[in-house]
């Protein structure tokens, strides 16, 4: 884990973390012991009745931290299907290269008298490898953000970094998470996957798209960072707003609602 501390345009000190990987998240959430601010409130990560079922998604903080390690097998179904259908609407970019085949449109004399089988020039297609880009997924959704409106946001997310990688961008991906009160802040950060990483539906499933990874897992991130103060203990905050959080994190920020049209995204600057 690292950690910062920034003060933002607002004047709000914000403690920005980043996590490098989604088991080093796991493995702080899962040891570190309740903070002072948390330590006899009532803890939403771990609550258990009809309504906190109904809002996160799962029974309990048990069955969050299954699905985050085992694989969540309803989203990446649901990621799979996306992926399928996103496929079929994809535009690689590519330019023309030159090469040496057994076949061509002209002969290259000296290979050819040389003996070298590959000696005809011809040309083909070799799909450009763009710059790597970060892009962070905003997962500050307010109470009142349905579980199913989180859902369907987070697939958006899902298909512009399949469209991006799909132009030859490299993506890192990462979900982001912020909170505020008066003028004290706390902003998490998880990498998903590297750029140099193939896209793990399986892996990626419960973090980018399932509730339980905000209103469980990054919850209990609040109850046991020992920094959080007791103005957060009754609502958690609000969420950091979203020129906020680029002034925190590098890269490309997607918004809570993803308003643009995913199928016109040719390159990262498509993106608002």
């Amino acid at each position: 884990m690292y950690m910062n501390q920034i003060e933002t345009q607002y004047g709000i000190k914000v403690d920005v973390l980043e996590f490098r990987s989604l088991k080093d998240f796991y493995d702080y959430i899962c040891n570190t012991p309740i903070n002072a601010a948390f330590r006899w409130k009532v803890h939403k990560s771990v609550e258990v009745n009809e309504y906190r079922t109904y809002f996160t998604g799962t029974r309990d903080f048990d069955e969050a931290t299954t699905l985050f390690k085992d694989g969540y097998k309803e989203g990446a179904e649901k990621l799979s299907n996306v992926l399928k259908a996103e496929e079929a609407k994809v535009h690689p970019v590519y330019k023309r290269r030159t090469v040496y085949d057994v076949q061509g449109y002209m002969p290259c004399v000296p290979l050819y008298l040389n003996g070298i089988p590959n000696n005809m020039i011809a040309t083909k297609n070799v799909k450009i490898k763009q710059k790597v880009v970060v892009i962070n997924k905003d997962i500050s959704y307010s109470a009142g953000v349905s579980k199913d409106k989180i859902i369907d946001e987070s697939v958006k997310a899902f298909r512009i970094i399949r469209k991006l990688e799909s132009q030859g961008y490299r993506c890192e991906l990462n979900v982001v998470f912020g909170s505020y009160k008066f003028r004290r802040g706390f902003a998490c950060r998880i990498r998903i996957k590297g750029a140099d990483e193939k896209l793990n539906i399986s892996k990626a499933a419960f973090p980018l798209i399932h509730p339980s990874m905000l209103r469980r897992l990054m919850f209990r991130f609040m109850e046991v960072y020992p920094q959080v103060t007791s103005d957060f203990a009754r609502d958690y905050g609000l969420p950091i707003g979203l020129e906020t959080l680029k002034q925190i994190y590098s890269g490309t920020l997607l918004p809570k609602v993803i308003q643009m049209d995913i199928d016109k995204l040719r390159k990262v600057e498509d993106i608002y």
